[in-house]
């Protein structure tokens, strides 16, 4: 269902900090951009094939403003590709996997993305990944 893990998210308060701190460590900035809501910026490293995306909240109606409240900065999701978005979501359901979003919506840099409840998935919010490029 999964074919791998696509990046993981990382919460962070300065996002120029992130980026220079991932960027010190070898890897490179391939985008940046605010969310499609507006709450949350985002950015995409690529540290040896591997991706990393921190985000920083643009405002406090942001989740990830509430999340690192809670939580601090850190690991905020685990991304997986996949292929056929809508039928991986359908057999989550079928699993009885709470979804956080019922249909997929546009994501960073052009991909289709959902969300997971992480109560249904351990403790760790997932987020499904689908490039449609």
């Amino acid at each position: 269902m999964f074919n791998k893990i696509h990046h993981l998210g990382i919460a962070v308060k300065d996002m120029d900090a992130a980026i220079k701190l991932y960027e010190s460590a070898g890897a490179k900035l391939l985008g940046r951009e605010p969310s499609k809501d507006g709450n949350t910026e985002l950015a995409m490293l690529d540290l040896g094939g591997d991706l990393i995306e921190p985000i920083s909240p643009l405002n406090e109606d942001s989740g990830v403003h509430k999340f690192i409240e809670q939580n601090g900065e850190g690991l905020h999701h685990v991304a997986y590709d996949v292929t056929g978005i809508e039928d991986v979501m359908a057999k989550l359901k079928e699993q009885k996997i709470e979804l956080i979003d019922e249909v997929p919506k546009p994501g960073f840099m052009g991909h289709t993305i959902a969300f997971i409840k992480p109560e249904s998935t351990m403790g760790t919010l997932w987020e499904l990944v689908e490039d449609t490029h």
